[in-house]
């Protein structure tokens, strides 16, 4: 961010066949992520308490993981 001239960062507008999912799940340890195609870029990704949380709330649907964490992006403003 910008504070000197107050402009936020711009979220990347992006589809949902330009991101790619990755997952990692181990003992108790959860990452969910979506990266760009292109670059392999990291757009949106969340670590262990937020992935259990966003499930538990119904943000991520694990049988639709990718459309969920997709639309999860949207919605906080990570991806416009």
């Amino acid at each position: 961010m910008d504070r000197f001239r107050g402009s936020a960062p711009v979220a990347p507008v992006l589809t949902i066949d330009q991101v790619e999912l990755y997952t990692w799940f181990e003992r108790d340890r959860a990452c969910v992520e979506l990266r760009r195609i292109d670059n392999d870029q990291t757009v949106f990704e969340l670590w262990d308490d937020a992935v259990h949380q966003a499930v538990e709330d119904g943000y991520l649907e694990m049988n639709n993981l990718k459309q969920s964490t997709f639309d999860y992006a949207q919605e906080l403003g990570a991806i416009g």
